[in-house]
């Protein structure tokens, strides 16, 4: 069955356009969404934009833009209809297909077979990908079929044969546009297949059930891609009078029509179409003038037969649907004129941007026609970007990203504060608050006129948690510690945020105010981050965590900038300070408390390692009795061996990863020499921390830096755990060669060689504990493990 389509849909589909360069890309930032709002999309379309940002997609960027240069006031009288946001993007979850609900409705297909053809159901297989849901053929189509089967099934004159037919050509159907049940295949596979066209009823049959196959057989036409074929038979569904699916059989001859436009053949059509536009943009004048004039005649022949479906008041149902289809072939066909219409439209703000699905379909267009340029298209792109002021502002923001120095950075960033003064002078209000967002947004350290301006943006407009924001990374930047420190603490604490209650604009916040700090205990206060929420592609909303959806609350937990402090910023008393801090979650205060115990160890540091031994004791119950008996062997030989050991069992390391709050020991089995890498050797240094990705700030200097800096250097000189370890242990079998543990020992020596952070000499170690072992515990358990050294 074919299925009608939204009319961004229709248009991302056949024009089949990438989001690339639109979102910004990159790596994942677990804590800030850096492509759009982590809020109900109703609430940014009214203006609560929160920090707008560079990388933000072109939708969101022109809501920001209408939405300042309307203001407070503006908004609340131009059409902004809910929901137009929201609808001119589809859906918030990029394009993804739930399998979950293709399995439900392909299941209710199945019950309807079953039910109709009076057979009992069968357990589809695990590797049955059409029952577990990844579907091919869009979901209306089956939903379709199977409420025209379930009414089929009620006639009075509905026979097993006849009813078995029609499932037979339906299945058939299906196969057309990719689901074959007896033969199912790799979805992304492109080969395309042969398919036989349904077997027709013969003429003897009951006209009626010819009829409902006729609908079957003009689908198979369509979704074969034979699209004249399929325009013909729907054409004529269309004009038989009393035929049952009557009402469709025009609509659908035009879809196939808009198809037939638009075919590219081949097995890969979105290369094809991406080739077209590319020899299209290299073609000479004459060539394009030719091609345009095709292309406009075809339009004229969709436009045609969509006015004789408008004309028809039976068909109103179908009438804005039909209207989608002229506009989706406006932007296939003509691009070009379609942008410049699409982009006058918006260039008014105070016009419905939702109207026709302008927005979506100006979208569609740019993702193409706005691409990062190259050369040949330079003056295009150009001109494209002064067609409208909207795409000059979008385009100048976009360029710089996230601050970082692209080449046109400096350009951009001078043209927007030209702009800026310009409507200044003029007088032009809502212009000069636009321009003023962009020239903010790209400063890393503003203008005393940009700083004036920022800071006296009303606390009601929709711009101001951005400029408070770009004020606070300007302070920073400044080295004006106490400013920066006022405008966060101002903004975290007061009604703005918590109304906007964005978690990705607190966390802006946070990070600003924590690359701050004043001090260790300061720091602590700005540490936790929660992770960005998940959002519901139908509606927009955060979804809530409830015991009833199974939804579990957002994670909480320590970012890259606060894990790089925690590993390369602190000495071990500071570390050990701040484990003892009570605004500080339990877990995340032992973790700390562990990796003071253990740093404090290794630099020799015995008092500092017992205090921290007994803040683990009193708040890590796992750990009570292993912290109780070191405390007790202070000062034996015995008392670093035991840290080692079981560092080695409960896997805990001097440097942090994230906090948790199940510390048990590990299966002996799959236990690694795994605690730690090298060592950064000063601050500052990385230890794997997500901090390009999360754009992190340069981390506070706090603390004792003297003492940091020389622990530092000490313990950058150790190898990775495996090497200190595997040392200590073979270390071990000479001083005390009874060790009860020490076969076991040997083997996590062996099997901590085979990978992950290795010295430059662990495949003498792995072949020296491998030897040992075998030698000296030939028949012990973990000598039969060990099969090999690495």
């Amino acid at each position: 069955m074919i299925t009608l389509l939204r009319p961004l849909t229709i248009a991302a589909a056949l024009l089949a356009c990438a989001n690339a360069d639109a979102s910004g890309g990159g790596a994942w930032d677990s804590y800030v969404n850096r492509s759009g709002p982590d809020i109900a999309l109703n609430r940014y379309q009214a203006g609560e934009l929160g920090i707008v940002m560079p990388s933000y997609e072109r939708m969101y960027m022109y809501t920001a833009w209408r939405s300042v240069l309307l203001g407070v006031d503006g908004l609340k009288t131009a059409p902004n209809p809910q929901g137009g946001l929201l609808r001119a993007i589809g859906s918030r979850n990029g394009g993804w297909v739930d399998a979950a609900e293709g399995k439900k409705v392909y299941g209710a297909w199945q019950a309807a077979i079953n039910n109709a053809l009076k057979q009992a159901p069968v357990a589809p297989k695990d590797d049955d990908s059409l029952a577990n849901g990844f579907l091919t053929c869009p979901l209306g189509s089956y939903t379709f079929a199977t409420a025209t089967l379930n009414d089929l099934a009620r006639r009075s004159d509905a026979t097993p044969t006849r009813l078995n037919a029609w499932v037979t050509t339906q299945r058939q159907v299906f196969k057309f546009c990719g689901d074959d049940v007896e033969a199912q295949r790799n979805r992304f596979d492109g080969t395309k297949r042969v398919i036989p066209a349904p077997v027709e009823l013969p003429a003897t049959e009951a006209l009626y059930w010819r009829q409902m196959q006729q609908y079957q057989l003009a689908s198979a036409a369509f979704y074969g891609e034979n699209y004249t074929l399929s325009g013909s038979l729907f054409a004529r569904i269309g004009v038989t009078d009393k035929h049952p699916l009557r009402q469709w059989g025009e609509y659908l001859s035009l879809r196939s029509q808009a198809r037939a436009a638009v075919f590219v053949p081949g097995p890969n059509p979105e290369q094809a179409i991406w080739q077209e536009r590319l020899d299209a943009r290299r073609e000479g004048p004459a060539a394009a003038a030719a091609r345009l004039a095709a292309a406009q005649k075809k339009l004229a022949g969709i436009q045609a037969s969509a006015d004789h479906i408008l004309a028809n008041p039976e068909l109103a149902s179908l009438h804005e649907a039909s209207r989608a289809i002229v506009r989706s072939m406006q932007v296939r066909l003509t691009p070009s004129l379609r942008f410049a219409e699409l982009s006058k439209l918006l260039e008014d703000p105070r016009a419905n941007p939702y109207l026709d699905d302008h927005l979506g379909d100006w979208r569609v267009l740019a993702n193409d026609l706005l691409q990062a340029p190259v050369a040949e298209q330079a003056d295009a792109r150009a001109a494209l970007r002064g067609s409208a002021g909207f795409i000059d502002w979008m385009q100048t923001i976009q360029q710089c990203q996230e601050y970082q120095a692209k080449p046109g950075c400096v350009v951009e960033r001078a043209h927007a504060v030209t702009l800026w003064n310009r409507y200044a002078k003029e007088g032009n209000k809502a212009q000069a608050r636009v321009w003023l967002l962009a020239a903010v947004l790209l400063s890393e350290k503003m203008s005393p006129e940009l700083e004036k301006a920022a800071l006296q943006t009303p606390a009601n407009t929709p711009e101001y948690l951005t400029m408070r924001y770009a004020l606070t990374r300007h302070y920073r930047l400044s080295k004006q510690a106490d400013k920066a420190r006022a405008i966060a603490d101002g903004v975290l604490t007061g009604t703005a945020l918590s109304t906007n209650n964005s978690t990705s604009v607190r966390n802006q916040f946070l990070q600003e105010r924590f690359a701050v700090a004043s001090s260790p205990a300061d720091a602590a206060n700005y540490l936790l981050r929660a992770s960005s929420r998940d959002l519901d592609p139908d509606t927009g909303e955060l979804v809530k965590a409830s015991e009833e959806a199974g939804a579990v609350p957002a994670r909480v937990d320590i970012a890259a900038d606060g894990i790089r402090w925690l590993n390369s910023g602190l000495s071990t008393a500071d570390l050990s300070a701040l484990a003892a801090n009570p605004k500080l979650p339990k877990a995340l205060r032992v973790q700390i408390a562990v990796s003071s115990w253990m740093r404090a160890d290794l630099l020799g540091q015995d008092e500092a390692a017992l205090a921290a031994a007994l803040e683990i004791e009193q708040n890590a119950p796992a750990l009570t009795a292993v912290m109780q008996k070191y405390r007790k062997l202070a000062g034996t030989p015995e008392h670093h061996s035991w840290m080692l050991v079981n560092a080695l069992k409960y896997g805990l390391s001097p440097m942090y990863s994230y906090s948790s709050a199940d510390i048990a020991a590990r299966a002996p089995d799959d236990t690694l020499a795994d605690m730690w890498c090298k060592v950064p050797a000063k601050a500052g240094d990385s230890y794997g921390e997500n901090t390009e990705a999360e754009h992190s700030p340069p981390m506070p200097e706090l603390g004792n830096a003297a003492a940091r800096d020389q622990e530092l250097a000490q313990l950058s000189r150790m190898k990775t755990a495996t090497g200190y370890f595997g040392d200590f242990v073979m270390q071990r079998a000479t001083a005390v060669p009874n060790d009860p543990e020490l076969p076991w020992l040997l083997y996590v020596t062996v099997q901590s060689t085979r990978g992950g952070c290795l010295d430059a000499d662990s495949k003498v170690l792995s072949k020296s504990a491998f030897t040992l072992l075998h030698k000296r515990y030939k028949n012990n358990e973990w000598a039969r493990k060990t099969l090999y050294f690495y």
